[in-house]
C-alpha cells in the first residue's frame, strides 16, 4: 500500500509540473506518442514484502506500444511486455554410469514473464514529458531446469518444476528526455513500474537447493509477489 501511495504521489507530482520547467527549448515540439511509438528498456526489479523475503532483484528486458487516443495526445493507450529473471544455478553433475568421466551442466532459472495493458497520460512536452500510467494484465511465474554437456550449450532434457499465471495490476511513472527530433524523434525513457499479484505460486533459490539436496521435487511458495521494476530505454516514433 505504502508503494502504490508512493507511486500516486509521484504521478501527480509529475503530471502538475508547471510548463515554463519543461519547455526548454524553442525548437519544434512533438508529442514522444506521435500517433504510435514502440519502446524498448532494461529492467532490474526490486522484490517487496514477502517476495523480497523469498528472492533478490530480477533483471530482464521489456518493451511496450504506445498509441495516442486523442488529438492533443495527452490520452494515450499502452500496452507492456516484459521478462524477468530473478534465480538463475548451475550445477556440475556426473553422468550415471560414466564414473565421473563425463560432465553434465544442471541449469535451474526462475522467471517472470509479463503482459499488461492501460492509459498513459502525457505530461507537459518539451524537452522533458512526464508520464503516469495505470496497468492491469497478467504474468507467468514459472522454474525450469534443464541438462546439457559442460561444452555444449543445447540442453538436452529439461523440466518444468513449476508454473503459475496470476492477474498484475499496478502503475508506472517515468519521464521522456528528447535526444533526437527530426521525422523519427528519439527519446531517452526512465521510469519506475509497480505490480501486485495477490496468489502466485512460485519456486525460490533455497526451494530449488532443497530439492536437489534431498533428491525431492521442489515445493513451490505460494502468496503474494509484489515488485517494482526500474527500467531505463529508448522511444521513438513508430508512426
Amino acid at each position: 500500500m505504502r508503494t502504490s501511495l508512493l507511486l500516486a504521489a509521484a504521478a501527480a507530482t509529475v503530471m502538475s509540473l508547471p510548463a515554463a520547467l519543461v519547455a526548454q527549448d524553442a525548437g519544434p515540439v512533438n508529442r514522444p506518442s506521435g500517433r504510435g511509438s514502440v519502446g524498448i528498456h532494461l529492467q532490474v526489479t526490486e522484490p517487496k514484502g514477502d517476495f523480497a523475503a523469498n528472492t533478490n532483484n530480477g533483471f530482464g528486458l521489456g518493451g511496450y506500444i504506445l498509441g495516442a487516443l486523442d488529438d492533443n495526445k495527452i490520452l494515450n493507450l499502452r500496452g507492456d511486455f516484459s521478462f524477468i529473471s530473478y534465480a538463475n544455478n548451475r550445477r556440475r553433475i556426473p553422468l550415471a554410469g560414466t564414473g565421473g568421466l563425463i560432465q553434465l551442466d544442471l541449469r535451474t532459472t526462475s522467471n517472470i514473464a509479463t503482459v499488461v495493458v492501460g492509459p498513459q497520460l502525457l505530461g507537459p512536452t518539451g524537452v522533458f514529458t512526464p508520464y503516469a500510467t495505470a496497468l492491469g494484465g497478467f504474468s507467468v511465474f514459472w522454474t525450469e531446469s534443464s541438462v546439457e554437456g559442460s561444452q555444449n550449450a543445447d540442453p538436452f532434457a529439461s523440466t518444468t518444476n513449476s508454473s503459475d499465471a496470476v492477474w498484475a495490476y499496478g502503475g508506472a511513472v517515468g519521464g521522456y528526455f528528447r535526444v533526437s527530433n527530426g521525422n523519427t524523434p528519439v527519446r531517452l525513457d526512465l521510469g519506475a513500474r509497480f505490480l501486485r499479484h495477490d496468489d502466485v505460486r512460485y519456486l525460490t533459490a533455497d526451494r530449488v537447493k532443497q530439492a536437489y539436496e534431498s533428491n525431492a521435487t521442489p515445493v513451490p511458495v505460494r502468496g503474494r509477489a509484489d515488485f517494482i521494476t526500474y527500467y531505463i530505454g529508448v522511444n521513438f516514433i513508430a508512426f
